[in-house]
């Protein structure tokens, strides 16, 4: 009899256990994006404009993550990443003897607590080579993307506040008074979480190196979201999901492999958290809101882009 009492006791106590846990952690993953906030503006107040990633046709490519290194006391990785090579570079930025494994180093701040497998190593497609950086739940929100039809019908790119710094050949220097639309308006950070992984809906699909998003290692631009619709069990895009169905697209078979024809060499990242109902996102202004799975794809769409002149009237 008291063993059944106890039994039952316990049965009610664990669901209440992992609810005050998980509400911890989307507190800390919130704070870390808080924190993530203010290294970008301090980052901003120093040169007067937002870091973003530089992913030019040739020459080295460079993730944000790297300038603001600095401001979120990693100064020590910063001076040993050399920013005249590209990010997957083994013999100064991966796995060099001489460069202390520079990026294969998880950085708390870039990783949600609530995160499934958090000590995982993204990889290098483009060579095949893997489990040469650490991970990050984090991605700078870069643009809408024009294979997002369904809220773009543009066929260009609509830029974000995070916008690439290399299009066309041309650096681009994101500064406060371009963010036309407010920044409280517009998506700064948001979480991409359990990259390279794909996950649909809470359950993990495929094994990475086989089936992969295209992204996750902090210090790849191609981590960087440009963002997508997608359909509501997250297996093809567009859709009618824009949060939380998918963290990514099948990059590396389902479309070609390196460099393929339709994400071309960019990343194939989808926000999504492990958290219930939503996703931790930075907004332009430094705050940081949950934004609901239910978000309208549209009214998402508005807040990534940062000069096209939306009304937002919905709520999210």
């Amino acid at each position: 009899m008291v063993i059944a009492i106890i039994a039952i006791l316990i049965g009610l106590l664990l669901p209440a256990v992992q609810k005050v846990r998980e509400a911890a952690a989307r507190s800390t993953c919130s704070n870390n994006l808080k924190q993530i906030g203010l290294s970008i503006y301090n980052y901003e107040s120093a040169y007067q404009y937002f870091p973003n990633s530089v992913r030019p046709a040739t020459g080295p490519r460079i993730s944000w993550t790297i300038g603001v290194l600095p401001f979120i006391e990693q100064g020590n990785i910063r001076n040993i990443y050399d920013p005249t090579k590209n990010w997957f570079d083994n013999t100064t930025n991966t796995s060099g003897a001489s460069n202390l494994s520079v990026t294969s180093k998880t950085i708390k701040i870039f990783v949600c607590p609530s995160a499934q497998h958090p000590t995982a190593l993204d990889g290098d497609p483009s060579t095949n080579t893997w489990n040469i950086v650490a991970l990050t739940d984090y991605a700078a929100s870069t643009s809408v993307s024009h294979l997002a039809t369904n809220v773009n019908a543009t066929g260009t790119d609509l830029p974000g506040i995070m916008q690439k710094s290399t299009v066309a050949g041309q650096l681009i220097q994101i500064r406060v008074a371009s963010v036309t639309d407010g920044l409280s308006n517009t998506v700064m950070v948001t979480e991409s979480a359990g990259r390279p992984q794909i996950f649909r809906i809470n359950k993990p699909f495929g094994t990475p190196t086989a089936v992969q998003v295209n992204g996750g290692g902090w210090s790849r631009p191609a981590s960087d979201l440009d963002f997508y619709t997608s359909t509501s069990d997250g297996t093809s895009f567009p859709g009618t999901c824009a949060v939380g169905c998918t963290n990514g697209f099948d990059y590396y078979t389902q479309y070609g492999g390196y460099n393929n024809a339709t994400f071309g060499t960019e990343g194939s990242s989808a926000p999504y958290s492990f958290h219930t109902g939503g996703v931790n996102t930075l907004m332009g202004d430094g705050s940081v809101r949950f934004i609901a799975s239910s978000v309208d794809v549209g009214t998402f769409a508005a807040l990534v882009t940062r000069s096209n002149g939306e009304v937002i009237t919905a709520s999210y």
